[in-house]
């Protein structure tokens, strides 16, 4: 995340409104790069569903304004987004007031009543302006009339989900990962001498808040204790993103290693809208879910029982739609498959007379079964999802 004091120019510009009856709102203004493009309205429609992902999810009273541009010279994806420092005190009183769920209490325990950070033991925090704004720190929006702008290359890119070329990306979850940092869940590494909100919620493996990118292992966690996600630490992804370096992906014991939308390197033909994590982190640094946030949950039992000649049925509680059914016929291999019919519940199996054994993974936003084959070819190095965060100069 690079700070510079600079303004962004603004060009011709169509306005177009995506906006919710109540709580967030996100407005887009599309660029001429997007307007007048023959794919516009494509492009547009999978902007506005990624900003239909946030509005769904949050009910805060907030209005923020983003401007869309598309740019072939950036590797994917990448957001400007205006920003300032703000009393830490006052931070820390507005994140408190805005407390609504079971993470935010157990996210405001870590956080003792101080003048000063607990990670620098510095007096003041770095956030976007679309953050400061829903905490109460300001009212104002970047001198350019936007929060932020986002570029992004829609030369490599699929405008929708059902037309899917196999080695390009999915345009719908870059915007989403961009917003996700426009809202405020950007990290201010590699800088060391400021902190943004999400950098109090850095731990490594001996649960130790983490704010070094030399060599560090570092995890997103809400009450210190459970490692939720581990963050990014290649310097050449974004250090606020998660660990996905090589595609290999981490995830905490119980759940299978998957894609995220916050991943700090992506593949082509995989797509999935915010999953736990991201909503979590959004949740913790002040926002409020539309669906009570209370804690990660648990992986939900699997019940199998005989229903006909040679068939039996597997199902799981409703509660569990991000589960897709596994099975291997060797449990020392550790090589699981998805069954026939495995993102059903219940699922109905035909019985072949070898021993199998059954289990629930979590998947990130779209079921596997749901994405085509294909990951990334060997000749073609993951992107990045780069992240420019560029502040100015207030009046306090």
């Amino acid at each position: 995340m690079k700070k510079t004091l600079t303004k962004i120019l603004c060009t011709s510009a169509i306005c177009a409104l995506a906006g919710s009856a109540q709580g967030l709102t996100i407005v887009p203004t599309f660029d001429a790069s997007i307007a007048n493009d023959p794919n516009g309205p494509a492009m547009e429609a999978a902007l506005n569903a990624a900003i239909a992902v946030f509005q769904s999810n949050y009910v805060d009273n907030l209005t923020v304004n983003i401007k869309f541009v598309s740019d072939p010279t950036v590797d994917l994806g990448e957001s400007s987004t205006w920003g300032n420092d703000y009393p830490y005190t006052g931070f820390l009183a507005a994140l408190q007031s805005k407390a609504t769920s079971v993470n935010d209490a157990n996210a405001l325990s870590k956080l003792t009543n101080s003048a000063v950070d607990p990670i620098l033991g510095g007096n003041s925090v770095y956030l976007t302006l679309a953050h400061a704004r829903q905490l109460g720190l300001d009212t104002q929006a970047g001198p350019d009339g936007f929060d932020s702008t986002i570029s992004l290359n829609m030369t490599i890119v699929n405008f929708t989900r059902s037309m899917i070329d196999e080695t390009n990306y999915d345009l719908q979850e870059v915007a989403e990962h961009e917003i996700d940092e426009v809202l405020g869940t950007a990290s201010s590494l590699p800088d060391t001498t400021n902190i943004t909100c999400i950098d109090l919620f850095r731990y490594d493996t001996n649960l130790n808040r983490s704010f070094t990118t030399n060599g560090d292992n570092a995890y997103f966690s809400v009450d210190g204790t459970n490692l939720w996600a581990r963050y990014n630490t290649n310097p050449g992804g974004d250090y606020g993103d998660w660990w996905s370096d090589n595609l290999d992906f981490w995830a905490p014991p119980g759940v299978r290693p998957h894609a995220q939308v916050q991943d700090a390197f992506g593949a082509p033909a995989i797509f999935q809208d915010l999953g736990t994590n991201e909503l979590t982190a959004l949740d913790v640094v002040g926002y409020t879910l539309a669906s009570a946030g209370t804690t990660a949950p648990s992986a939900p039992k699997l019940s199998i029982a005989k229903s006909g000649p040679g068939q039996i049925t597997v199902s799981w509680p409703g509660s569990g739609t991000s589960y897709a059914l596994e099975e291997t016929t060797d449990l020392n291999s550790r090589q699981w498959s998805l069954s026939a019919g495995g993102t059903v519940n219940p699922a109905t199996i035909q019985l072949s007379g070898t021993q199998k054994f059954y289990r629930l993974a979590q998947q990130g936003g779209v079921m596997a079964a749901a994405r085509p084959a294909a990951v990334l070819p060997s000749a073609t190095p993951p992107r990045l999802k780069v992240h420019v965060m560029r502040t100015r100069n207030f009046s306090q």
